[in-house]
């Protein structure tokens, strides 16, 4: 099973990795109406998936220049403060994973080892910026909006297109689909380090109300982690429900730090 660190890190990343193909099209060839940077960035918050709680289940395969792996994880979170993982291959648990605002603790079934760690392991082991509102964000599947930046607004055939303007050391683009508004994809290039993450989202249904999309790609790429691919497909989703979150550690585990 893949190193269940490395799985963090590439689940944290939001400022990586490759070059990717475009976001699905709407086939549609009539002109989209030119809309504002303040309307679009207004659409997109309001889309914006929302719950307090979360719990779901979840396929990820993982393709790299060395694995390609597939495992299943079941995903809780408690919104702003705690998330959950229990990621399974073949039926049998590998990791359990709990995370809060400051530290990682995970737990190696297969190797009865547990590890503790800040999660500013992340940007230590991969140079690559890693917080607790960038993980919630992704498995919201909301747009992840950088701080202090200017767009300029386009139409790409049947998509609006927001791009950070040059001149930053940080660009980033997001896809709207062009009747919907719904976020189809978002890149972000990191000119410091020259890394890239493009996050594709697909299959969005309604959940409660709100639109929820049930299947991302990920694309990445950078001289640390060579070219990755993460497929997350979800299979089931409850919102607003409490849940356990059981993380307890046998006196039979070995601690690695």
């Amino acid at each position: 099973m893949i190193d269940t660190l490395k799985l963090l890190a590439f689940l944290v990343l939001f400022a990586s990795c490759s070059a990717a193909k475009k976001a699905s099209q709407n086939q549609d060839t009539t002109a989209l109406k030119p809309q504002t940077v303040d309307y679009l960035l207004e659409e997109m918050g309001t889309n914006h998936f929302d719950a307090d709680w979360i719990d779901a289940k979840a396929k990820i395969h993982f393709q790299s220049d060395v694995q390609n792996e597939s495992f299943n994880v079941t995903i809780r979170m408690k919104k702003d403060s705690l998330i959950w993982m229990n990621v399974k291959k073949l039926s049998v648990e590998g990791a359990r994973i709990l995370i809060d605002k400051d530290s990682v603790y995970i737990l190696n079934r297969l190797e009865k080892e547990y590890y503790v760690r800040g999660l500013d392991f992340v940007e230590e082991e991969f140079n690559l910026p890693a917080n607790f509102e960038a993980l919630q964000t992704m498995i919201l599947g909301n747009p992840y909006l950088m701080a202090a930046q200017d767009y300029t607004a386009t139409t790409q055939q049947q998509q609006y297109r927001l791009s950070s303007k040059e001149g930053t050391e940080m660009l980033n683009d997001y896809w709207l689909n062009g009747l919907s508004l719904l976020l189809e994809q978002m890149s972000f290039l990191d000119l410091r380090y020259n890394r890239k993450l493009v996050v594709g989202l697909e299959d969005y249904r309604p959940v409660e109300g709100q639109n929820f999309s049930f299947q991302r790609n990920y694309q990445m790429q950078s001289d640390q982690t060579g070219e990755v691919k993460v497929k997350l497909k979800f299979s089931k989703l409850e919102i607003d429900i409490p849940k356990s979150m059981p993380f307890s550690v046998s006196s039979r585990y070995k601690r690695v730090d």
